[in-house]
C-alpha cells in the first residue's frame, strides 16, 4: 500500500505531497523548492509547541492549507539573492521585499516565509463609512496578522520557545492584534476577517466587546485602536499629519454648523430647491427638441472641449441628471431627525478623538502613551473574564494566555512585562490569576504567605518553558537562602534566590511540580502488523483517576467483543495507560473513534 492510499483511508492529508504537486507546475528553482518544503515541515513540527504556548490559535489544519494557497495563487516567483561579504546586494539593508507575487529574499526558511505571508497586505478589510480611518486600521490589523502568522516559523523550532525579537516587523502592530486576539477569541476573529469583505467588521467587533465587556469600557478600547492607527500611519509617513490635522478642521467647522440645527436645515433646503430647479430645467431641455438643439451648439461654443453628437449631449444631460438626483436624496436623508442625530453623534466622537490626539503637539513618544493606555484598558477587560473562570481547565488556560501575554516584545530588549506604568496592573491581575488557580487546586501553593507565594509563582511563569504543567521545582537551602532551581523536562530552566522563610512549603532537595492539574494528553498511531491485519496502539496520560478507571474499564469490554478485538495488551503504571490492540481495519478505526471521542 502506497503512502497516498494510506493517508486517505485514515483521513489524513499528505501536505508535503501537495506541495510538490503545486511546485511541478511552478517555474522554481530547486534551491528555492526544498526551502518551501522545509517551511512546511518547519510549521508542521512546531505547530504543537506553538499552540500550547499561545492557546488561541488557528488549527494546523487552516495554517498549512493557507500556506499552500499563498505559494499556489498569490506567488509567481521567487529569487534567491546571496549575500556578499563587504559588498551591497539588491535588498540593502532588508531581509526580503515583495513586489507584485513576487518575492527577492535571502536564501532563508524564515525571510521567505516572511516574505510569502506579506504577499496579501490588505487582509482586513474596513468599511468605507469609516472615512479617514478606513486604509489606518486596514494597516494596522493587516501588518499585527502578518506578524501574529509568521510567529510559528520566527519563534518556536519544534523544541524550543525561542522569540526573535529583531526579526519581528511591527512590534505595535502585533501587540494590538494580539490584545483583540486574547479579548473576542481567535475563532471569532478570524471568522469576521475572512467575512470582513461581506460584513462590517468593525461594527461586529463593537458589539463583541460590548458583549462580553460593557459598553464604557468597549468604546475605550476601540478609541485607542483608532488612536493608534492614526499615529502609526503618521509614523510611517510624516506627510499623513498635515492631511490628518486638516481633517480634524474640517470636522470641527462641520460641527460648528451642524450644531446651528435651525441654520443647517435651512442650507438644506435651499441646497434641495436649488438641485430640484436644475433638474426640472434638464427635464425641459431633453423634453424639447428645438431648445435641446439651442443648448447644444450654445454649449460647444462655451465649451473647450466639443461634443460633436446630439446623442453625446443627451446622455451628458442624463447622466449630470442622475447625479442631482443622487445629491437630492442625500441632501433629503440629511434632513432626516435620526440622521441628523447620528450624524451629530459621529462628528463630535471624531472631533473628541482629534482632541484627545492633540496632532499640533505631535511627537515620537505619542504613540508609546497611547499604547500604554490600550494596555489599561485590556487588563481591565481581562480581569472580567477571569471573574467567570470556574474549573481548573479554565483557569490553566488564562495562566498560559496571561503569561503569553506578559512576553510580548514591546522592542527589540523588553516586554509588556517590563512597562514601568503597567506593573501595578499585571501584578494585580497576576494576583488574582494565582489566588484562583490555588483555590481551585490547579497549582501547589508554594509558599502559606500570600505575597510571598505569588512573587515565588510569578517569577517561575517568567520562564519560556513551553509545557508549564510538566515544570518540575527542586528547592535546596544554601546558609541563609533559599534556592528554587526550575526544570524543562531535565535542563535547568532558571535558579530563583530568596530570604531563608518557614513560610515556605516545598519540600527540600526532593523534585515537585508547580501543576496539580494537568489535562489529558493521548496519541494514537496504526501500523501494519501483516496482511490483514493492523495494530493500533493508544497512549493516555491523566491525572483524573475517575476518567483513568473509566478508560481502564472500556479497554477490558472491548477486548471481550466478539469480531471486533483480535488481541488486546494493556499496560497499567500510576496515571499512565498503553493499549495496543490488533484488528481489522474497519474494527480499529470505530473503536478507536469511541475512545478518543470521550478523552
Amino acid at each position: 500500500m502506497g503512502r497516498e492510499e494510506i493517508f486517505s483511508k485514515l483521513n489524513i492529508r499528505d501536505y508535503n505531497n501537495e506541495l510538490e504537486k503545486i511546485l511541478e507546475k511552478k517555474s522554481f528553482s530547486e534551491g528555492t523548492k526544498n526551502i518551501l518544503l522545509n517551511i512546511l515541515y518547519k510549521m508542521e513540527t512546531a505547530y504543537d509547541d506553538y499552540n500550547k504556548v499561545k492557546v488561541y490559535t488557528n488549527s494546523k489544519k487552516d495554517m498549512l492549507e493557507e500556506m499552500l494557497k499563498i505559494i499556489k495563487e498569490d506567488c509567481d516567483e521567487i529569487e534567491l539573492v546571496k549575500p556578499r561579504l563587504n559588498e551591497e546586494t539588491k535588498l540593502g539593508d532588508k531581509k526580503f521585499i515583495v513586489e507584485e507575487n513576487k518575492i527577492v529574499s535571502y536564501p532563508n526558511e524564515k525571510t521567505v516565509c516572511y516574505g510569502l505571508y506579506n504577499l496579501i497586505k490588505n487582509r482586513v478589510s474596513i468599511k468605507a463609512k469609516y472615512g479617514f480611518l478606513k486604509r489606518p486600521l486596514e494597516k494596522l490589523l493587516s501588518k499585527g496578522k502578518i506578524v501574529d502568522e509568521e510567529e510559528i516559523v520566527r519563534d518556536f523550532d519544534g523544541w524550543s520557545w525561542n522569540v526573535v525579537t529583531e526579526e519581528i516587523e511591527n512590534y505595535i502592530c502585533n501587540i494590538v492584534y494580539q490584545n483583540i486576539k486574547i479579548l473576542v477569541g481567535n475563532e471569532f476573529l478570524q471568522e469576521q476577517i475572512n467575512k470582513s469583505k461581506e460584513l462590517d467588521f468593525i461594527e461586529e467587533l463593537e458589539l463583541k466587546l460590548k458583549l462580553n465587556y460593557g459598553e464604557e469600557l468597549a468604546q475605550k478600547i476601540l478609541n485607542d485602536i483608532y488612536k493608534i492607527s492614526i499615529l502609526e500611519e503618521i509614523k510611517n509617513d510624516n506627510k499623513k499629519l498635515k492631511d490628518f490635522i486638516k481633517i480634524e478642521n474640517i470636522m470641527k467647522k462641520d460641527l460648528e454648523k451642524i450644531s446651528n440645527k435651525e441654520q443647517y436645515l435651512q442650507e438644506l433646503d435651499t441646497e434641495k430647491k436649488k438641485i430640484g430647479k436644475e433638474i426640472k430645467r434638464i427635464d425641459e431641455i431633453m423634453n424639447d427638441t428645438q431648445i435641446l438643439r439651442k443648448e447644444f451648439m450654445q454649449g460647444n461654443l462655451r465649451r473647450e472641449k466639443k461634443i460633436f453628437s446630439l446623442s453625446e449631449y443627451t446622455e451628458l444631460l442624463q447622466s449630470r441628471r442622475e447625479k442631482l438626483l443622487i445629491k437630492l436624496k442625500k441632501c433629503s436623508k440629511l434632513m432626516e431627525p435620526f440622521t441628523y442625530v447620528q450624524m451629530k453623534l459621529k462628528l463630535n466622537e471624531n472631533v473628541k478623538l482629534f482632541e484627545e490626539l492633540d496632532l499640533n503637539q505631535y511627537n515620537e513618544e505619542k504613540i508609546f502613551n497611547e499604547l500604554i493606555n490600550l494596555q489599561k484598558s485590556f487588563l481591565k477587560a481581562f480581569n472580567k473574564t477571569l471573574k467567570n473562570i470556574e474549573n481548573k481547565k479554565e483557569v490553566i488556560e488564562k495562566i498560559y494566555v496571561f503569561r503569553y501575554y506578559k512576553l510580548i516584545p514591546i522592542n527589540k530588549t523588553e516586554e509588556i512585562k517590563d512597562i514601568k506604568d503597567l506593573k501595578t496592573e499585571i501584578k494585580r491581575t497576576e494576583k488574582y490569576l494565582i489566588t484562583k488557580a490555588c483555590n481551585l487546586r490547579a497549582i501547589n501553593i508554594l509558599c502559606n504567605n500570600v505575597e510571598k507565594n505569588y512573587e515565588i509563582t510569578s517569577d517561575i511563569l517568567k520562564y519560556r518553558i513551553i509545557d508549564l504543567e510538566d515544570m518540575l521545582l527542586e528547592a535546596q537551602k544554601n546558609n541563609d537562602k533559599f534556592i528554587l532551581k526550575v526544570y524543562d523536562d531535565n535542563a535547568i530552566a532558571g535558579i530563583l534566590q530568596y530570604e531563608t522563610n518557614e513560610d515556605f512549603n516545598i519540600k527540600l532537595n526532593k523534585k515537585t511540580k508547580l501543576f496539580i492539574w494537568r489535562s489529558e494528553v493521548y496519541e494514537y498511531y496504526f501500523f501494519r502488523s501483516n496482511k490483514n491485519c493492523y495494530r493500533f496502539k493508544l497512549f493516555i496520560r491523566s491525572s483524573r483517576k475517575k476518567n483513568f478507571n473509566w478508560l481502564w474499564t472500556l479497554s477490558r469490554k472491548s477486548s471481550r467483543r466478539k469480531g471486533k478485538l483480535w488481541g488486546l495488551c494493556i499496560q497499567r503504571k500510576w496515571h499512565r495507560l498503553s493499549i495496543t490492540y490488533t484488528c481489522t481495519y474497519r474494527s480499529l478505526w470505530k473503536n478507536s473513534k469511541i475512545i478518543c471521542r470521550r478523552i
